[in-house]
Parts: C-alpha cells; sequence; structure tokens
C-alpha cells in the first residue's frame, strides 16, 4: 500500500493513504504529550466536535485569546509539546531495509501567561513574538528540554526503538542502505545509529554545535556523507536558554565529508 507519512509539531506522526487520504495510522511520537486525550481511526483527537469553532481537547494545556467567560477558556496554559513543536523543519528520514520511518524529536514543554508589555522593554535585534502569550524554554515547572530519534514500523505504527539524546533533534536524519542513520548533535557529534536498534555505532566530535542535515551522495563509486557545522537558525533564540552550557560552543561553519566503506 502507498503512504504518505508526516510528523507533525503536535507530537503525532501520521500514514494517510496517498490516493484516498484515508488515515492508516497515528502514533504519538513524543515522550511527553497533554494537548490530546489521544485520536480516533480518523486521525482526529477523541473529543473533537464539529460543531465548535475553537476546540478545547484538554482543558487547561492550550492558551487561547478571550477568557473564560467568553466561552474560550484562558490564556494560561501549559503546553506539550512546546511552541516549537515535538518536531520542527529538520527532516525525518525511511529507510525500504527496515520499513522504519525516522523522527528526530523535541522533547519539552512550555508555559504561556499574560504579560503587561512595558514601553522600551523590547530590545532591538532580539526576539519578539508580538507580545503574550510568551515564554522561552527555560521556566522551572517545564525543566530542561531534550529530544530523541524515534523509529516507528510503518506496517504496524508501532514504536520499535529510541535512542534519548540531551538535547533536542534540530539536525535532521538520513538513512543509508548499509543500516545506518546518521545524525548531527548539538554538542557537535555527527554519529551513525544502528537502524534497527538505533544503537550508537560511530561517533565523531566536530568541535562546533551542529543544526544541518546530513546529506549522502556518489563519486567515483564510492558513498559519501556531508554535514554543514556551526550552530545557527532558530536554536540560539529559542534554547539556549534551556541549554546554557550550548553558549559555550564555538562559532563555525565547516562542512565535513566522511567516505563510507564499501
Amino acid at each position: 500500500q502507498r503512504a504518505t507519512l508526516h510528523a507533525n509539531r503536535n507530537g503525532y506522526a501520521y500514514a494517510l493513504d496517498r490516493v484516498t487520504g484515508k488515515c492508516l495510522w497515528a502514533t504519538q511520537f513524543v515522550e511527553e504529550l497533554n494537548w490530546s486525550g489521544g485520536l480516533d481511526e480518523n486521525c482526529r483527537p477523541n473529543t473533537y466536535d464539529p460543531n465548535k469553532d475553537v476546540q478545547t481537547y484538554v482543558p487547561g494545556t492550550a492558551a487561547m485569546r478571550g477568557t473564560a467567560t467568553e466561552g474560550r477558556g484562558t490564556i494560561e496554559g501549559t503546553l506539550k509539546p512546546g511552541h516549537m513543536g515535538g518536531k520542527n523543519w529538520p527532516p525525518t528520514a525511511y529507510s525500504p531495509q527496515t520499513n522504519y520511518y525516522y523522527i528526530p524529536t523535541i522533547d519539552g514543554c512550555n508555559k504561556a501567561f499574560t504579560e503587561v508589555t512595558v514601553p522600551g522593554q523590547h530590545k532591538p535585534r532580539q526576539l519578539f513574538l508580538g507580545g503574550a502569550p510568551y515564554s522561552t524554554y527555560e521556566d522551572p515547572d517545564c525543566g530542561r528540554i531534550w529530544g530523541s530519534i524515534t523509529a516507528i514500523d510503518v506496517q504496524t505504527g508501532k514504536v520499535v526503538a529510541k535512542h534519548s539524546t540531551k538535547y533536542p533533534q534540530l539536525g535532521g536524519l538520513l538513512t543509508t542502505a548499509g543500516g545506518l542513520v546518521f545524525s548531527g548533535y548539538a554538542e557537535g557529534a555527527v554519529v551513525a545509529h544502528d537502524a534497527v536498534t538505533l544503537e550508537e555505532l560511530w561517533r565523531f566530535e566536530t568541535g562546533s554545535a551542529i543544526n544541518a542535515p546530513p546529506m549522502t551522495y556518489m563519486a567515483g563509486g564510492k558513498q559519501y556523507i556531508a554535514i554543514e557545522v556551526g550552530l545557527g537558525g532558530a536554536w540560539p533564540q529559542w534554547f539556549v536558554s534551556a541549554t546554557p552550557e550550548l553558549k559555550a560552543q564555538v562559532p563555525s561553519n565547516v562542512l565535513y565529508v566522511f567516505e563510507l566503506p564499501n
């Protein structure tokens, strides 16, 4: 059966029939998720009400404009996964050899709250989201953020392997026909994992942080893995407050290329 796979920011991965769009399965891939009490056979939240313009699947877990008296909940909320989602832009990967779908995850939460805006408080070039609700990944109630590489069996929709990482996976994944899954870690390592167990098989320390996806190509009959090294993008804005040790990472802009053995 031909299917489309999608790992959503909401913490669920979906398999849909490519012709009809029918839901084949939906699976939670983050460790903590509180906005939904589960999904039905149509991949919709169990408490979905088609007669409501605004859905509140689990009261108190989502911040919404308006007030409780208006029937729209409250601006306060604890979000799991957080504002950046359980997965962001980094690419997932699929292996025809294992029939597994591999997802780079962001685990953690955010708290949304009403914040009084003070004129002149915002500094130029500082992250600004337009006012409340706003919070970073440094809330003591949420604690530290982390990540994982999660493998789902496409045939069953079940999580079959998970490799937890100290930091969120913002580099993306790549599979090879030789049974490997490659990833770039925030602390600066290029890592190869076993495609079945996700056990770490090989690690190369680059000396700088990574949040770019691995690439592969053939040249002269040999296969190569390439990855760009140097922390950038959303990480310094969103995540460093919750991972202060990464502030010590040396900035760089380097392309590493590795030759795979025959």
